[in-house]
């Protein structure tokens, strides 16, 4: 790939003669240069489907053209690459001077529909010898045209002047970052910005729920298009309904395969995150219990962890009011848990504190009993502690409780126990906990959340533990240490 502000390039234009206009513009294109960079189809020329080439027509053919589009679809609809490919299209055979820009709830979201096109330039002779290309911009320095990624901060976003803007995930977006790139509009003849997604986990506070809803009550203003393949107010079908499958999912049995589809349901996945993702259904019960109904109880094995065992060690530390917890899980790709020890406040004692050296004394213990490789625990408000164990030569892993790192810890979690990969003793105590804890998601993903904020709510800390505990014990079963080679002069 050439890149870089050095790179030369040919400044004559695309050699592109077809004489139509519009979408039919755009898929002669897209079959002529754009090369399909993954998936189904890989390596070879991007022909677009009927479907693609309306939903593009939507946007492209009008007179005048829309200022604003919204595009509803399910994952797996090759969303990213159709509009990486209408970018490509706006900075190579667009006004002078084109200005194409993505974002979306983060910089790593948006770059996907960016390293998307960049990937096309990369894969086309013809475009690649056009097109400068830096981490987070192309260039074509003949036509003044731009196509970049940028962070989706308000701040940031401020003073553009897009010809194209590509807002991902409309669904969870924030509305501060759609208002300050719909607000940029109004400098060019012609503007576009595009809103692509799926519903988000709160659908009363979404940006495509509005979109759609005013497009609903207001089909005349003919400056908003939206469109959407869903099986919305099909909520009362089973998941596995084949109408609601093939409604909502265009690209099936295409490049979308059924038996991926099949492999995701419920309980593999929860429900309600099925049906937004593959279905493009509104459902509000985004929180609710972490496993479905017996799942834990078929994993129980009744035996504890035999002295001597290679094993990590979470601690969920509080100070007065939760409770404090350690928990053992083997090191394995398919662990086995076990409570080592729970602390908790006495109903009506509001004296109480946590004995933090019998907490200690306790991890200290078990290391003389057990192989223990990891002591595992979110420094928040016990990094004493953890400074006196590491200067101990004790073997101490910090997991700050971030939300992109839970996420994905909860998610491995959740995998697993639905998939029969990990087993435990049966102590009643971490029953209790992880029967507990519910499932809360947001535009960062899900995490375990107690059910209510009241200091009487059911404890929730062994299941914080075993997150942790599984991450880490999984993580070491599949990662061998890296041998240290001496060198001598």
């Amino acid at each position: 790939m050439r890149a870089g502000p050095k790179a030369a390039v040919d400044g004559s234009p695309l050699p592109f003669r077809s004489r139509k206009a519009g979408a039919a513009r755009f898929a002669a294109f897209c079959d002529e240069f754009v090369v399909t960079p993954k998936g189904t189809g890989a390596r070879g020329p991007m022909t677009l489907r009927p479907w693609q080439v309306e939903l593009v027509g939507s946007v492209l053919d009008p007179d005048p053209r829309p200022r604003l589009a919204g595009w509803m679809m399910p994952r797996g609809q090759g969303k990213s690459t159709l509009v990486a490919a209408l970018g490509l299209h706006d900075l190579l055979l667009g006004e002078e001077g084109a200005s194409v820009v993505v974002a979306a709830t983060d910089e790593r979201q948006a770059g996907i529909v960016f390293r998307t096109a960049a990937r096309m330039v990369e894969l086309s002779e013809e475009i690649s010898g056009r097109v400068q290309v830096f981490r987070d911009r192309l260039y074509v320095p003949e036509r003044g045209a731009s196509f970049q990624v940028l962070p989706a901060e308000p701040k940031r976003l401020e003073g553009l002047d897009p010809t194209l803007a590509i807002l991902d995930e409309i669904g969870v977006i924030s509305r501060d970052v759609y208002e300050v790139v719909s607000l940029a509009q109004g400098k060019r003849e012609q503007s576009l910005l595009l809103g692509i997604g799926t519903p988000g986990p709160n659908p009363h506070d979404s940006v495509l729920t509005d979109l759609r809803d005013y497009a609903a009550a207001h089909p005349e203003d003919a400056s908003l298009v939206w469109r959407e393949f869903s099986a919305a107010g099909f909520e009362h079908h089973p998941v596995d309904c084949a109408h609601c499958w093939e409604l909502a999912n265009p690209a099936l049995d295409d490049f979308l395969h059924r038996d991926a589809m099949a492999a995701l349901l419920p309980p593999k996945t929860r429900e309600s995150t099925f049906r937004r993702a593959r279905l493009c259904q509104f459902v509000t019960d985004t929180d609710g219990a972490f496993l479905p109904p017996g799942t834990w109880a078929s994993l129980d094995t009744g035996q504890g962890i035999e002295d001597g065992t290679r094993v990590v060690l979470a601690l969920d530390g509080s100070f007065s009011d939760d409770t404090t917890a350690l928990l053992l899980a083997t090191v394995s790709d398919e662990p086995h848990f076990d409570v080592l020890d729970v602390w908790e406040r006495p109903g009506g004692d509001e004296s109480y504190r946590v004995p933090v050296a019998e907490v200690e004394q306790a991890i200290r213990d078990a290391c003389r009993r057990w192989d223990v490789v990891e002591i595992i625990a979110d420094p928040f408000r016990w990094t004493r502690t953890l400074q006196a164990l590491e200067a101990e030569r004790l073997p101490v892993v910090e997991f700050p409780h971030s939300p992109a790192r839970l996420t994905a810890a909860t998610g491995d979690l959740y995998s697993a126990a639905v998939n029969g990969r990990l087993t435990h003793s049966g102590d009643p105590r971490l029953a209790a906990h992880v029967a507990a804890a519910v499932i809360t998601e947001d535009a960062r993903g899900i995490r375990l959340s107690k059910a209510s904020r009241s200091r009487h709510a059911r404890k929730i800390d062994l299941a914080a533990c075993l997150v942790m505990a599984h991450s880490r014990a999984t993580w070491r079963a599949t990662h061998k240490p890296r041998r240290r080679v001496a060198s001598f002069r």
